[in-house]
C-alpha cells in the first residue's frame, strides 16, 4: 500500500513540475485562423464571366473549357481565338507557344510538326520516261479527299497567319486540353494505325499492349507533367505506353528512341537511339541484356525483309527499262494509291505495305504483327508479284517470236 501511496506522489509531483514549467514558457497564442480564400470557382461561373456575345458557342465547347486547366488561368476564347466570335481565328501552334515556350520548341523540332511538309515535299516523279504529278493527296475530290491523307497529316497544319507548324487539338483534343487523353496510347491510334503503318495494332497485340489493356485501364493518367513522370519513380505504369517510349517526361519531340527511319533503315546515330530507349524505357522492367538482345531481333528482322522488298524493287525497274510496263490507264498521279498504276507496280505496292507492317510490328514487339500480318502476307505478295513479272515477260518473249515468225513470212512473201 506504502508503496502504491509512493507512486501515486511521484506522478502527482510530475504533472506539477510540467504545469509549472509550461506557464513559464509564457502565455499560449491562439492559432490563427486558417486562411478564407475566395469560393472555389465553378464551371458555370466561369462560363458567366465570358463577354456575351461568346455564349453563344456551342454548350460542349463552352463546358470543355470551363473544365480546363485554361479557364482556371485566365485564358479565354478571346486569348486564342481573337475578338470576334464571328470570325473564329484557327489556332496555331505558336499561338500555343505564347505560353507554353518549351513545349513548342520541342515539338516544332518533331515529325508531328512537319508531317504536312513531308507528305506535300514530293510533287513529281518519272513513270515510264514521262514526268507525272505525284500528289500526296491522292484520294479523288467529291468525298474520298475528305477521307484521306491529309487528315492524319494535318498534325503538321501550316499556319496561315504565322506560317508555324503544328495543331496541337490533334493530341490534346477539344477545349478540355487533357493531358490524361494525350497521356493515353488510345489517342495515337487516330493515325498511327492502319495497313502501312500498324504502330497501334502492333502494340496492343504485343506483351507490352496486352499488360496495359488487363492492367493499365485504372491508372492513374492525372497531374502536371511534373507530378505525373515524378510519380513513375515511386509508382510506374504496368506497361510502357507511346509516350513513355518515344515522349519521355512529357517532351513532344517524338523522336526519342527512333532508331530507323520510316523506311525502316536505320538512322544515322542508331547506337545512340537504341541506347536511349533500353536506359529509358526497356530496363524499368528488363535487363539491359535482353533489351539490346530484342531489339537487335528487330533491326535484324527489318534488314531481312526490306532487303527483300529491295530485290523486288529492282525487278520492277528492269521491267519499266525493257519497256515492259503495261499501264491500267493514262497515268496522272504517280502516288499509289490513285489506283492508275500497272498491276506489277500495284503488286509491288502491296508487297511494301506488308513489308512495312513486318518491320514495324518487330519494332513494337509484336509477333503477330511481324510475323502471320508482316512476314507472312509479304511471301505471298511477293510470290504474286513474280508471277506477274514473269508473265509480262514470256508475254513479251511470245510477242517477239511472234513478231520475228511475221517478219520472215513477210519476206518469203
Amino acid at each position: 500500500m506504502k508503496k502504491y501511496k509512493i507512486i501515486r506522489f511521484f506522478i502527482i509531483g510530475v504533472l506539477c513540475l510540467s504545469y509549472v514549467l509550461t506557464g513559464c514558457s509564457g502565455p499560449t497564442v491562439p492559432a490563427a485562423p486558417a486562411a478564407s480564400g475566395a469560393k472555389e470557382k465553378t464551371p458555370g461561373d466561369y462560363i458567366a464571366e465570358l463577354p456575351e456575345e461568346w455564349k453563344s458557342q456551342p454548350a460542349a465547347v463552352l463546358n470543355q473549357w470551363a473544365s480546363s486547366r485554361h479557364a482556371q488561368e485566365g485564358t479565354t476564347c478571346i486569348t486564342c481565338h481573337g475578338s470576334d466570335p464571328q470570325n473564329i481565328k484557327k489556332v496555331s501552334a505558336k499561338t500555343c507557344g505564347t505560353c507554353h515556350t518549351e513545349e513548342f520548341d520541342e515539338f516544332s523540332m518533331s515529325t508531328h510538326a512537319t508531317s504536312l511538309v513531308h507528305a506535300m515535299s514530293k510533287d513529281k516523279t518519272t513513270y515510264n520516261g514521262k514526268e507525272v504529278a505525284y500528289k500526296w493527296q491522292a484520294y479523288p475530290e467529291g468525298g474520298p479527299d475528305k477521307w484521306g491523307c491529309a487528315n492524319c497529316h494535318s498534325v503538321g497544319y501550316i499556319s496561315e497567319e504565322d506560317g508555324s507548324l503544328g495543331d496541337c487539338a490533334t493530341c490534346h483534343g477539344g477545349h478540355l486540353f487533357s493531358l490524361e487523353q494525350a497521356r493515353s496510347p488510345e489517342t495515337c491510334d487516330g493515325c498511327h494505325a492502319g495497313p502501312g503503318h500498324p504502330q497501334v495494332e502492333s502494340y496492343e497485340q504485343s506483351r507490352h499492349g496486352i499488360a496495359w489493356k488487363t492492367l493499365g485501364k485504372d491508372y492513374d493518367l492525372s497531374g502536371s507533367t511534373e507530378e505525373f513522370w515524378a510519380r513513375q519513380e515511386t509508382d510506374p505504369m504496368p506497361a510502357p505506353t507511346c509516350q513513355s517510349c518515344h515522349m519521355p517526361d512529357g517532351t513532344h519531340y517524338t523522336s526519342h528512341g527512333q532508331a530507323h527511319d520510316l523506311l525502316g533503315a536505320r538512322v544515322e546515330d542508331y547506337e545512340e537511339q537504341i541506347t536511349f530507349m533500353v536506359e529509358n524505357s526497356c530496363t524499368n522492367c528488363h535487363s539491359e541484356p535482353y533489351a539490346r538482345e530484342w531489339l537487335g531481333n528487330a533491326d535484324e528482322f527489318a534488314t531481312f525483309s526490306k532487303n527483300r522488298i529491295k530485290e523486288a524493287k529492282k525487278m520492277l525497274e528492269e521491267l519499266r527499262k525493257d519497256g515492259l510496263i503495261r499501264d491500267t490507264m493514262e497515268v496522272t498521279n504517280a502516288h499509289p494509291i490513285a489506283g492508275e498504276l500497272s498491276a506489277a507496280d500495284s503488286l509491288w505496292f502491296r508487297a511494301n505495305m506488308s513489308t512495312n507492317r513486318a518491320f514495324k510490328g518487330a519494332f513494337h514487339m509484336s509477333s503477330q504483327w511481324a510475323g502471320r500480318q508482316g512476314w507472312t502476307d509479304q511471301s505471298f505478295d511477293l510470290m504474286e508479284f513474280r508471277s506477274e513479272i514473269e508473265r509480262l515477260r514470256a508475254d513479251a518473249k511470245r510477242d517477239q517470236r511472234i513478231k520475228e515468225l511475221e517478219e520472215m513470212l513477210n519476206i518469203s512473201e
